[in-house]
């Protein structure tokens, strides 16, 4: 495995997509959630982690520190990354195409280790045994010092124990049909596997590898859960029936079925305030949990402020001060204040409008939102739907910045026609003769609609014609808490973007260490 190792980059990643299950043909989306981490290793515990799909080729993941929003390491891993956890100070991302889970320990910025990037072999087929049924692995997570990983593609369908200590699979269980989830309790002694295929939950003991007792019956086709924080009750988000299942750890059955939005697909629960949060993409609605109470109260996203049409993923902070609810239609976070649940303000995601009531400006599809355990930011993953577009001439004019003395080039490129581009997006530029104009660029300012400009320092005193390609790129967008606020960065000619982090491929899931 290659990997790129670059400590103090400015940091930039993410974004998601649709997920299929090879097994079954089901759909499920992954959205943002923290990483639990057990114990030990404090030194990096704030940190957001990036996996990105690249096509049939191998993915990426992308380590950001969140203390300073830089990125800390950029690793090739296997083919299809989908889900990741995180244990003891080591990263584990699930690559389905490839049967496999990459391991990431990755030291503290300014440390002369080099960082690790093993593999863990799953079953799958392979040029010998080309029959073999592939594990074709969807979801990882931490039950205490042990990690669990999904294998919807075997016979029967399982859930791998993997020694975190060995890296290797010590144990494949059998569970319930397409496994496309797991949720642990806090204190590691319960693992539930939820079965989208069955519609039902697998209770395991990690301790021991044993399944206990029968399948509980749950709504139809689950496909994410959460746990309270004193670990009494699990959460299961079901999608085909439009509901909750509320199971309680003790007896293990379902103790209450809540009503959500239509076509739920997401859940996160806040510890502060013992609320469960349910997204529903179908419904356009927020559905909360008081656990405190058994009462559900879902809420339109229509309508202002927010004008939701497709709520995608829901971060609490920590704190349990505010929600925040991402909008992969609208290109928007709405921001939910939790003292009277009632919805207070709109962030676009790229530009806003010069009146507050119209679309937000350029797409940015954001698909996952995290938030830090300090409660101060909030990062989207965005995944822009726009194809590379032909340049039909680049130009630069250099001139000597007064405010640094620099020699600056303004390259201003024309297309062939009309584009989404708006200031502030990242673009690449390819496919030109002369290098100093490939590479990502943060557009500073749009022209026209066929005509964008942006900003190189340090060029050589020269007027040059070329031509190439143009592509938006996908990205994380951070939202500083303070005031419910884009965060922005000053470029060279003294615009003002939002801040951006790259992935180095198409991000299809963002997760953070609590």
């Amino acid at each position: 495995m290659s990997l790129k190792w670059k400590y103090g980059a400015r940091a930039v990643a993410v974004v998601g997509l649709v997920l299929f299950c090879g097994s079954c043909g089901d759909v499920y989306r992954p959205v943002a959630n923290p990483v639990l981490q057990p114990g030990g290793d404090p030194e990096r515990t704030a940190h957001a982690l990036v996996v990105s799909s690249n096509g049939s080729n191998q993915g990426t993941a992308v380590i950001i520190d969140v203390s300073g929003d830089t990125a800390v390491g950029l690793f090739t891993v296997g083919r299809n990354p989908v889900h990741a956890a995180f244990i003891s100070g080591t990263d584990y991302i699930v690559n389905q195409a490839d049967h496999n889970v990459n391991a990431l320990i990755v030291p503290v910025a300014g440390s002369q280790t080099d960082p690790s990037n093993s593999i863990i072999t799953l079953p799958g087929p392979t040029t010998t045994s080309p029959s073999v049924p592939s594990a074709s692995p969807v979801f990882a997570a931490a039950a205490g010092v042990k990690l669990f990983v999904t294998e919807p593609g075997l016979v029967p369908p399982s859930v791998a124990d993997v020694s975190a200590a060995s890296n290797s699979v010590s144990l494949h269980i059998p569970v319930g049909t397409n496994p496309v989830a797991l949720v642990a309790t806090p204190d590691g002694t319960q693992l539930y596997a939820i079965n989208q295929g069955s519609s039902n939950v697998t209770v395991i003991f990690p301790a021991t590898d044993q399944v206990v007792g029968a399948p509980i019956p749950v709504g139809a086709s689950p496909v994410w859960g959460a746990v309270s924080s004193d670990g009494t009750h699990v959460f299961i988000v079901n999608q085909g029936s439009n509901n909750v299942s509320v199971i309680d750890t003790t007896t293990d059955t379902v103790i209450s079925t809540l009503p959500v939005g239509a076509g739920p697909n997401y859940v996160t629960y806040q510890a502060t305030l013992n609320r469960a949060y349910v997204t529903s993409p179908a419904g356009n609605s927020l559905s909360i949990i008081n656990n405190n109470l058994g009462t559900v109260q879902t809420l339109p996203m229509a309508g202002a402020p927010c004008n939701g049409q497709h709520p995608i993923s829901v971060t609490a902070l920590a704190d349990g001060s505010r929600v925040y609810v991402a909008d992969d239609v609208t290109n928007s976070v709405c921001v939910l204040n939790t003292i009277n649940n009632t919805f207070t303000k709109r962030i676009c995601l790229v530009q806003e409008p010069a009146n507050p009531t119209a679309p937000c400006v350029g797409s940015a599809t954001p698909v996952f939102i995290a938030s830090n355990s300090d409660a101060t930011r909030a990062y989207t993953a965005n995944q822009f739907q726009t194809a590379a577009l032909a340049i039909a001439s680049i130009s630069r004019q250099n001139s000597i910045s007064p405010a640094t003395g620099l020699l600056t080039g303004v390259v201003t490129v024309t297309t062939t026609g009309s584009n989404p581009f708006v200031a502030g997006q990242p673009v690449t530029i390819a496919g030109v003769s002369d290098p100093s104009f490939a590479g990502v660029f943060g557009i500073t300012q749009m022209i026209s609609s066929t005509q964008f400009q942006y900003v190189q320092d340090g060029l050589p005193n020269s007027t040059l014609l070329n031509t190439g390609t143009a592509a938006i790129l996908p990205y994380v967008s951070l939202i500083q808490t303070s005031g419910d606020t884009l965060v922005l960065v000053q470029n060279s000619d003294g615009s003002m973007p939002p801040l951006t982090i790259p992935a180095g491929g198409t991000p299809v899931f963002i997760a953070m260490t609590p």
